[in-house]
């Protein structure tokens, strides 16, 4: 993103400060800053900008109907964001150091609060080096590291925050999708579907045992983009220690695969930039074809569907409708059915054949057409049909369970979207007001 001038640092300062008499003059309340702290002529990068999103993000659930107005400002100096706050200024600067201290990426985050009279609070404790751990002060008057290890201590610490929180949010999506209710002929809060080895209990410890594969999956794509090889070996032991996990019963082995190859193209993008659903594609391409040991597998021979893996080689184009579905509607039960009505689901294929699936996406097409106040009701009523007739739209579940991902890393990967598939987005400054 290049290097910065001296002139624009100054600049984003004064148009910082100007802003923030602005708010205190029409607000008359604490305000919390918010910029990054990164070392050297650089200052923004993907994952400096992914922390910072991921910080305010954060930020927002701390403070809740206590931030009554929020700006960001989007320059070459770096991401800014001011809050209005309605609590004391020193509860305000104590929330914020908890942030900063319990953060992986926190000792990167400088959070400053501005009292209502236009006081700094300071800090009653000094900042760590981030590459010796003493105090930072002395170490940055002396200079006494240089700036390279603190550039590479700084991007490790990135890397690490990175491949952590997206895994964690991979395990969130998972668990969410498994308690979405209802899901036809799937396990929900309400029932088994048409599972008789599966519950709600074992799906959740399921998706937890997998937050290591997960993080390593970022990691491998941080590292290098041509991680394949490395990807599907870690794939297959984590699908081994999946099934250990849940005795033998295949949970979350569709969830494996596409989990793996988004994360990893997740990583590189944040890394080295490109699309990540390009990339997810290229390292499924690079690949070894799975072999016909699956259910899935020999009704994708048998019936020509694409399948997981032509869903991957595609670039999850299901995955994308169904967050984009989500995002209009705000319901999840949009997002489940669009994937019940398009995908060519080889687990209900396996179960019902052509019947199958025609009966499931007829249905879900019709609950479609209606309004979406009526979207439980259908799933619940085609919900009881799978059950009679033992269907179970598997390969769909591993799907919104990504959509929802996609819907939680949106920072990481939608400027990325093709021209026009993703809404449009102000650079400049953003006016967000929430309650």
């Amino acid at each position: 993103m290049g290097e910065i001038t001296l002139r624009e640092v100054l600049c984003a300062r004064d148009l910082r400060a100007a802003s923030q008499r602005r708010l205190l003059a029409a607000y008359g309340l604490p305000l919390l800053g918010f910029t990054m702290n990164i070392a050297g002529p650089v200052k923004r990068s993907r994952l400096g900008d992914f922390a910072f999103w991921e910080g305010l993000e954060a930020l927002r659930r701390q403070l809740g109907g206590r931030a009554l107005h929020q700006e960001v400002t989007d320059r070459r100096t770096g991401l800014e964001a001011l809050l209005v706050c309605s609590l004391p200024a020193e509860e305000l600067k104590a929330l914020a150091m908890d942030l900063e201290s319990g953060s992986p990426a926190g000792r990167l985050y400088d959070m400053d609060v501005i009292a209502p009279d236009g006081g700094k609070l300071s800090r009653p404790a000094p900042r760590t080096c981030l590459v010796c751990g003493g105090p930072a002060a002395p170490c940055a008057r002396s200079r006494a590291h240089g700036l390279p290890a603190v550039q590479q201590a700084a991007r490790a610490l990135l890397e690490d925050f990175a491949a952590q929180h997206l895994a964690e949010l991979a395990v969130q999506a998972l668990l969410e999708e498994v308690d979405q209710t209802p899901k036809p002929g799937l396990v929900d809060r309400n029932n088994r579907g048409a599972h008789q080895d599966m519950d709600r209990d074992l799906f959740h410890r399921s998706a937890r045992s997998l937050l290591p594969y997960f993080r390593q999956a970022v990691t491998l794509g941080l590292e290098r983009e041509d991680c394949m090889g490395q990807l599907q070996a870690v794939g297959l032991a984590a699908e081994r220690g999946m099934l250990a996990e849940t005795g033998g019963v295949n949970t979350h082995r569709g969830a494996v695969y596409a989990f793996g190859l988004i994360l990893a193209a997740m990583g590189s993008r944040l890394a080295r930039g490109g699309d990540v659903f390009a990339g997810a594609a290229a390292m499924a391409g690079a690949g070894l074809p799975p072999a016909v040991d699956s259910h899935g597998q020999r009704a994708r021979q048998r019936y020509g569907a694409p399948g997981a893996r032509g869903e991957a080689l595609a670039g999850f184009p299901h995955a994308r409708r169904a967050w984009a579905a989500l995002g209009r509607t705000g319901r999840p039960a949009a997002a489940l059915l669009t994937l019940l009505a398009e995908v060519e689901d080889t687990n209900l294929l396996h179960r019902g054949g052509l019947e199958g699936l025609a009966l499931v996406q007829g249905r879900a097409r019709a609950i479609l057409a209606g309004s979406p106040p009526a979207y439980e009701e259908g799933l619940l009523d085609l919900d009881r049909a799978c059950i009679a007739r033992n269907l179970s739209p598997g390969g769909s579940a591993d799907l919104l369970a990504l959509a929802l991902f996609l819907g939680r890393t949106e920072a990481v990967w939608l400027d990325g979207l093709p021209e026009g598939e993703g809404p449009a987005r102000d650079t400049e400054q953003q006016h967000l007001k929430f309650a």
